[in-house]
């Protein structure tokens, strides 16, 4: 559950947070949210893949990174922290929230989030307000980050559009054997079917190009090359 509060620099002026990454944290996660924006970056670190949700229309599908093989499992954490050089902006957000106020945008803050220092932990952690109520360097930072995560996140329906109507989305399944021997495997996730991008007409391409879609389209087939890397940092921790 979540309780969030709308930020201000009186009510929150001591808030400060935990802005590692572990598992303590919240970070114990098998994938997060990964925006057609992100992908170019993304790709080279995680594999991309779709997962089919539930929305006010019926069902849909969203694009996400994949950080381990099985439920609450995150391979890029370690003991150090993340283990990789780049992370999605839904996670980079944590315990930060977009609200609204009719047109207007907010920024909240999930006060029941692991992230936020309690009283008893002292003067740990990263402020978010200066001592004379101005943005920390950090929250300036966030909102920054926040304002690209909203404007990305209202192109995603277009892109998701565009790739159910060519009917490019497929699902497939990922067949696992663990040093141990024992099989494992990872269903119920979608990509893009290449033959049938590759067999659509070329004004289908030439349109696709000009809404800006190829490009994450041939980025989220690249990433599944990551899949290998996720089997080979889970043969790791079994060992």
């Amino acid at each position: 559950m979540t309780r969030p509060a709308l930020l201000d620099n009186v009510t929150h002026r001591h808030l400060r947070l935990h802005t590692g990454r572990s598992a303590a944290l919240g970070d114990a996660r098998s994938s997060a949210l990964a925006l057609p924006a992100e992908f170019r970056q993304l790709q080279a670190h995680f594999p991309i893949v779709f997962q089919q949700v539930d929305g006010p229309d019926g069902s849909s599908f969203q694009p996400v990174a994949l950080f381990g093989l099985e439920e609450g499992q995150n391979l890029f954490l370690t003991e150090h922290g993340w283990d990789a050089p780049v992370m999605p902006m839904a996670l980079q957000r944590d315990p930060f929230l977009i609200g609204r106020n009719g047109d207007n945008l907010q920024l909240h803050v999930d006060l029941d989030s692991p992230r936020i220092v309690r009283p008893e932990e002292g003067e740990v952690g990263t402020a978010i307000f200066m001592p004379h109520g101005g943005h920390s360097e950090y929250l300036d930072h966030v909102v920054s980050l926040l304002e690209h995560l909203h404007a990305h996140a209202q192109q995603l329906p277009t892109f998701i559009d565009a790739l159910t109507r060519h009917q490019l989305l497929e699902p497939f399944v990922l067949d696992i054997e663990r040093p141990d021997g024992e099989q494992s495997r990872l269903s119920g996730l979608y990509t893009i079917e290449e033959d049938r991008l590759a067999a659509l007409p070329g004004a289908a391409l030439e349109a696709l190009q000009r809404d800006g879609h190829l490009l994450p389209i041939y980025m989220q087939m690249a990433s599944l090359s990551q899949l290998q890397g996720l089997i080979d940092r889970q043969g790791r921790l079994a060992r």
